[in-house]
């Protein structure tokens, strides 16, 4: 049982279950309801100053009066017993599905959805929303692929895959760039 500490609360947030590896990350479940753990394989400074940009300014999420969550974003940088930043905390979007599964003839056929054009209409809007949204905030997305977008029931998009972003400090005006990205 791994035990880290989240640097906003103090609190110890406990890893459990199995995790699932994403290239550069592991995503756990936590003992925090609602809430998930990603700890890089190696965090760099540069991960590291991003993550507390990205913590400090989050974007406005513009389903947030929908009781919806538009994006997993970092809630608080977690520490290890020695305390250095191994991963963060954010929120856990449930009940979705990727976007795929709703866009992709061959899925919709799949899971018997009865998707229509108008579905995929509203449903492209409310991507580009959210995407209008981090760019208003000063975000760039740099990775996006449907993978990384989840959908629920209510046709609402949350993006679950924040790290590669490019970032600016409205602070101090330093740019982050992405620096890696994926085919498809």
């Amino acid at each position: 049982m791994t035990v880290l500490t989240c640097a906003i609360t103090g609190k110890s947030i406990t890893l459990v279950g199995e995790p699932i590896d994403s290239g550069e990350v592991k995503v756990w479940r936590t003992n925090l309801n609602g809430y998930l753990a990603k700890i890089y394989h190696s965090p760099t400074s540069e991960c590291v100053q991003k993550l507390a940009v990205k913590i400090s300014h989050p974007p406005t999420d513009p389903s947030s009066h929908l009781n919806h969550i538009s994006f997993a974003w970092p809630t608080s940088v977690l520490k290890d017993i020695n305390g250095n930043c191994v991963g963060l905390l954010m929120p856990e979007v449930r009940n979705s599905r990727q976007v795929i599964d709703i866009y992709d003839p061959q899925h919709c056929n799949k899971f018997k959805l009865g998707i229509n054009w108008r579905f995929l209409h509203v449903r492209a809007l409310n991507i580009a929303s959210f995407i209008a949204a981090l760019h208003d905030s000063g975000y760039v997305l740099g990775d996006i692929k449907p993978q990384n977008i989840l959908v629920n029931n209510r046709d609402l998009p949350s993006i679950i895959y924040t790290d590669h972003f490019q970032v600016k400090n409205p602070q101090n005006r330093k740019l982050r760039r992405f620096l890696v990205g994926s085919e498809g």
